[in-house]
C-alpha cells in the first residue's frame, strides 16, 4: 500500500508541473505590457539619468509598447540601446508575472572630471571619457591645467585613484592642477596652502609625508599659516609661510 502512495504521488508531480507551465506559457501569451518600472540600481551619489528620465526613452525609442503583447517585445535589444547611453555601464530588462515591464539601470562611475583647455569632460574608473551633463555634475576630484605634459599616459588615473580609495584624502584634495612643466599641485579643501607635488615617482612616500604633517607636524592653528607646501625632494617637506 505504501509503495501504491509513492507511485501515486510520484505520478501526480510529473503530471502537476508540465500543466502548470502549459497554462503559465498560454497565458503569456495573452499578456500585454501595462506598466514601465524603472531603477537605478547603484549608489544614490550620482543622478546622471532618472528612473523618469529611462522611461522617457523607453516610450520614445518603442512607442505603442504600453498595450504590446509581451512576447512580441525584444527586452534585450532594449538593454543594448540603453547601454549604448553615455552615462549607463550597465542594464536589465525583463518582465514579471502580469506585464510589467522592468528597466534596471547601473550607472557609470566617475573619477575624476577633467578641464583641458576648452573641454570639460570625466574619466569614469576605466579610464573611459564620460560627457558632462546638463541636469547634473558629480562632486568629485577636479583636474585642471596642463594635462597634456603629464609625462605617463596614465599618471592621472593613477593620482586620482589613490584618492578616490584613501578616506582622507577623498575628503582632503579637492583639485589636481598640472603646470607648464608637467608637475602636480594639490589643491586640499582644508588649509590655505597648496601642495606642490612634483612628478609622479614616489606617490605612495609623498602621501605618506604629508599625512605624518597633518597628523604629527602642524596643530590646527598652523593649517592656515603656511602657503606651500614641497613633496618634491625625497625625504624632504618643505613648508613655507605667506
Amino acid at each position: 500500500m505504501r509503495r501504491l502512495k509513492k507511485i501515486a504521488w510520484v505520478s501526480v508531480v510529473v503530471l502537476y508541473f508540465p500543466l502548470i507551465f502549459s497554462f503559465i506559457s498560454i497565458g503569456k501569451d495573452k499578456v500585454v505590457c501595462g506598466v514601465i518600472s524603472s531603477s537605478i540600481c547603484d549608489s544614490v551619489e550620482n543622478r546622471f539619468i532618472t528612473p523618469g528620465e529611462i522611461r522617457t526613452l523607453v516610450l520614445e525609442k518603442y512607442p505603442g509598447i504600453l498595450g504590446r503583447k509581451v512576447k512580441e517585445i525584444n527586452t534585450e535589444e532594449m538593454e543594448v540601446f540603453f547601454e549604448k547611453h553615455p552615462a549607463v555601464n550597465n542594464c536589465e530588462v525583463y518582465f514579471t508575472y502580469g506585464g510589467s515591464l522592468h528597466v534596471d539601470v547601473t550607472q557609470r562611475e566617475p573619477l575624476v572630471r577633467v578641464f583641458d583647455a576648452n573641454e570639460s569632460f570625466y574619466l569614469d574608473m576605466n579610464g573611459q571619457k564620460m560627457p558632462v551633463f546638463r541636469n547634473y555634475s558629480a562632486h568629485i576630484l577636479v583636474a585642471a591645467g596642463y594635462i597634456g605634459r603629464l609625462k605617463e599616459t596614465d599618471g592621472l588615473m593613477r593620482i586620482s585613484k589613490m584618492i578616490y580609495e584613501d578616506q582622507f584624502w577623498k575628503a582632503q584634495i579637492e583639485q589636481v592642477y598640472v603646470n607648464e612643466q608637467g608637475e602636480l599641485i594639490l589643491v586640499p579643501r582644508v588649509g590655505d596652502h597648496l601642495i606642490e607635488f612634483g612628478g609622479l615617482e614616489r606617490m605612495e612616500e609623498k602621501f605618506r609625508n604629508l599625512r605624518a604633517l597633518y597628523n604629527q607636524g602642524w596643530d590646527a592653528r598652523e593649517w592656515n599659516l603656511y602657503k606651500k607646501v614641497n613633496l618634491k625632494y625625497k625625504g624632504q617637506v618643505v613648508c613655507t609661510k605667506g
